[in-house]
C-alpha cells in the first residue's frame, strides 16, 4: 500500500483506462524478444524465458507495483524512431524554412489550421483505425517534427501452439498464428538549420505500399505544411558510391547485392554467396562489374554498413554493423532491423553525402 492506502497496482494504471493498459502490454509483448528482455534489464527484472514465460512475468511485476505501466509506454515510444523502417530523404524549400523557424508564424499556423491540440501531445495507446496525426514537437528555429499514427495488424506465428490430428483417417497438421496489434508510425522531421528533412514510416506489413503511406501523410500534414515542396533526394547515386569505394578498397559498406539498371532500362544484379561476403573479390566478375557500373544507374543495394573497427573514418558511430537496403529506384533506405537513433543518423548522414 502506498501512503495514501492506494494499492501500488492501481496507483500505476490511474493514468491510463483499463482498455489502455490491456494495450499497453500487448504492445510491449508485440515487440522482439531481445527488445522484451532489453526493457526488462533495464528495469532489474529477470529477463529470461519464452514470451508466454516473459508475459506472466511483466503482468506479475505490474500487480505487485515493481514496474508500472508508463515504464512501459515511455520504453514503447522511445522506440518508434529506431524500429525496423524505411525512410525518405528530402531537400528543405528554401523559401519557407525562414518563417517556420519563427515561433510566431509556427503557433499561428497550427492554431489556424486546427493543429495546435498536438503541440506536444502523447502518442495514442488506443489506435485509430486510420492513419491520424497525433502530436508535433516543435524546436524553435530548430526542428519540426510531426507524429502520425494508425493500428496495424499483423499474424506471429506460434509453433508452440501447432496441432497434429487425424481426420477421415488423414493426417492434418494445424500452424498457429496469433493476430498481434502494432502501433504504426510515421514521423515526418525537419532540420530547419540545415533545411533538410526526412519520413520515417514503420515496416508495413507484407503487400503494403510506401509510397501509399507517404500520400496518405501528405494529406494529413498539408493545411498547415505541403511537403510536397520538399524535393526528395535521389539515393540512386549513394548505391553507385559505396560500391565504387568497396572496389577502391575504402569500404564504408559491405555489398551483399547490387542491381544496375542501364541507360536502356535493362537490369542487371549480382550477388555475393552470403551476406557475411562481398560481391566483389574474383577478378573477371569484380571486372565486368566495374564496366557495368560506370554505365548505368544504382536500381538497388543491400549494405551491411561497417562497425567503426573496420571503418573509422567519418567519425563512424557504429558499434555493430547495420544493415540496409537502399531501394534506389524507390527513393528510400530500408533499416531491416532496429537501431541505436545515433546510427540511423550516421547511415543517413553518408548516403546524403554520397548524393551531393
Amino acid at each position: 500500500m502506498t501512503s495514501d492506502n492506494i494499492p501500488l497496482k492501481e496507483l500505476s494504471r490511474q493514468a491510463y483506462s483499463k482498455e489502455e493498459c490491456e494495450k499497453i502490454v500487448q504492445y510491449l509483448m508485440a515487440l522482439k524478444g531481445d527488445l522484451i528482455r532489453k526493457f526488462l534489464a533495464s528495469r532489474d527484472i529477470p529477463a529470461s524465458g519464452t514470451k508466454p514465460e516473459l508475459r506472466e512475468r511483466i503482468e506479475q511485476c505490474l500487480n505487485e507495483g515493481e514496474l508500472n505501466y508508463k515504464d512501459i509506454v515511455n520504453f514503447i515510444d522511445t522506440l518508434a524512431p529506431c524500429g525496423k523502417q524505411h525512410i525518405i530523404l528530402y531537400e528543405g524549400p528554401e523559401s519557407q524554412v525562414k518563417k517556420w523557424k519563427s515561433d510566431e508564424h509556427v503557433n499561428k499556423v497550427l492554431k489556424e489550421k486546427g493543429f495546435s491540440k498536438y503541440l506536444n501531445a502523447r502518442l495514442p495507446l488506443i489506435l485509430p483505425e486510420v492513419l491520424t496525426i497525433s502530436s508535433i514537437v516543435y524546436k524553435p528555429g530548430q526542428e519540426l517534427k510531426i507524429y502520425a499514427v494508425e493500428r496495424r495488424e499483423y499474424q506471429e506465428r506460434r509453433e508452440e501452439y501447432d496441432e497434429e490430428k487425424t481426420v477421415n483417417e488423414e493426417k492434418v497438421e494445424l500452424r498457429a498464428y496469433i493476430l498481434q496489434v502494432v502501433r504504426g508510425v510515421i514521423i515526418f522531421t525537419w532540420d530547419l538549420v540545415a533545411n533538410t528533412a526526412m519520413l520515417q514510416i514503420s515496416q508495413l506489413p507484407s503487400g503494403s505500399r510506401y509510397e501509399k503511406e507517404e500520400e496518405k501523410f501528405a494529406g494529413l500534414v498539408k493545411p498547415c505544411l505541403d511537403i510536397t515542396q520538399f524535393e526528395k533526394i535521389d539515393i540512386k547515386r549513394a548505391v553507385k558510391k559505396l560500391n565504387e569505394l568497396e572496389a577502391q578498397d575504402k569500404p564504408e559498406a559491405r555489398s551483399h547485392i547490387i542491381g544496375y539498371r542501364s541507360p536502356g532500362g535493362r537490369a542487371i544484379t549480382a550477388q555475393s554467396p552470403t551476406p557475411h561476403d562481398s560481391i566483389l573479390g574474383e577478378r573477371a566478375l569484380d571486372h565486368a562489374l566495374g564496366e557495368i557500373r560506370e554505365e548505368s544507374i544504382g536500381h538497388i543495394g543491400n549494405f551491411y554498413w561497417l562497425a567503426a573497427s573496420e571503418n573509422s573514418t567519418n567519425h563512424n558511430p557504429l558499434q555493430q554493423e547495420v544493415h540496409t537496403i537502399i531501394v534506389g529506384n524507390k527513393g528510400r533506405i530500408n533499416f531491416t532491423t532496429s537501431n541505436r537513433d545515433e546510427d540511423i543518423k550516421y547511415v543517413l548522414s553518408r548516403v546524403r553525402a554520397h548524393c551531393e
